[in-house]
C-alpha cells in the first residue's frame, strides 16, 4: 500500500517575520532595554525643557510686571532718582531673563525712561536692542521709535500702532494695545482709552500688560 503523502503547511510571511524579530529581541535583550532607556531619557528630559521654558517666561513676565507698575507710578515730572528706580527695575529682566521675550520689552521701557530724562542717545541704543530682540518688521518699529517714543505724536502713534496690529505678531499684541490706550489716554479720549483697556484686560488676563490694564481701569474710573 502506497504511503500517504505528508502535508506540508504554507508558512505565513507575518509568522516568520514575527519569529524572527522575537529571537533577534531575545538575542539583543540589553541593546533594546538600553534603547528604550535612552528613549525615555530624552523624552523627559524635552518634558523638562518644556516646563522650563514655561516657567522661565511666566517669571520674566512677572519680573517685567513688577518693573511697569513702577514706572506706570511715576508722576508726570518725576525725578531722575524716580526713574532711575524704574530703570533698575527693567534691568533686572534684561538681566536675568535675557532669552525671553521680556527682555526685549524691557529694553524698550528703559528707552522710554531715559527719553524721559532727556537721555536721547541712550534712549535710542535701548530701543534699538529691543527693536533687534524682537525681530519685527524694519518698517514698522522705527515708525513707533519716531512716532511713540521720540516726537511723541499721539495721532501719528495712534495710526501707526493700528497699522502694526493688522500684522501677525501675536506675542505684541498684548504691548500694542496697551501702548495704543495710553496715546488715547495723553489725548483726552478716556472713552476709547477704557474700551481698549478693558478688551486687553479680557483677552490677556495673564499677561503683564492685562494685568497693569486692570490696574489702570481702576485708576481711570
Amino acid at each position: 500500500m502506497a504511503k500517504r503523502p505528508v502535508e506540508v503547511e504554507a508558512s505565513d510571511p507575518f509568522l516568520e517575520a514575527f519569529s524572527k524579530a522575537l529571537d533577534w529581541v531575545l538575542k539583543n535583550k540589553l541593546l533594546v532595554i538600553g534603547g528604550l532607556v535612552a528613549f525615555f531619557v530624552v523624552m523627559a528630559a524635552a518634558a523638562g525643557w518644556v516646563y522650563y521654558r514655561s516657567s522661565y517666561e511666566k517669571r520674566g513676565g512677572l519680573a517685567f510686571a513688577r518693573a511697569l507698575r513702577i514706572y506706570r507710578g511715576l508722576p508726570p515730572q518725576a525725578k531722575a532718582d524716580d526713574v532711575e528706580q524704574a530703570v533698575r527695575a527693567f534691568r533686572v529682566v534684561v538681566k536675568e531673563y535675557s532669552n525671553s521675550k521680556w527682555a526685549s520689552f524691557a529694553h524698550l521701557y528703559v528707552g522710554k525712561c531715559y527719553s524721559r530724562m532727556g537721555k536721547g542717545e541712550d534712549a535710542v541704543r535701548e530701543y534699538a536692542l529691543g527693536v533687534q530682540g524682537i525681530r519685527s518688521e524694519k518698517y514698522f518699529w522705527p515708525q513707533w521709535l519716531t512716532a511713540l517714543a521720540l516726537a511723541r505724536e499721539p495721532d501719528k502713534g495712534i495710526d501707526t500702532l493700528k497699522e502694526g496690529l493688522k500684522g501677525e505678531k501675536p506675542f505684541l499684541e498684548p504691548y500694542l494695545r496697551y501702548n495704543l490706550a495710553l496715546l488715547y489716554q495723553e489725548k483726552g479720549d478716556l472713552d476709547k482709552a477704557v474700551g481698549i483697556l478693558e478688551d486687553l484686560r479680557g483677552r490677556f488676563p495673564s499677561s503683564p500688560f492685562g494685568m497693569e490694564a486692570q490696574r489702570l481701569l481702576e485708576v481711570l474710573r
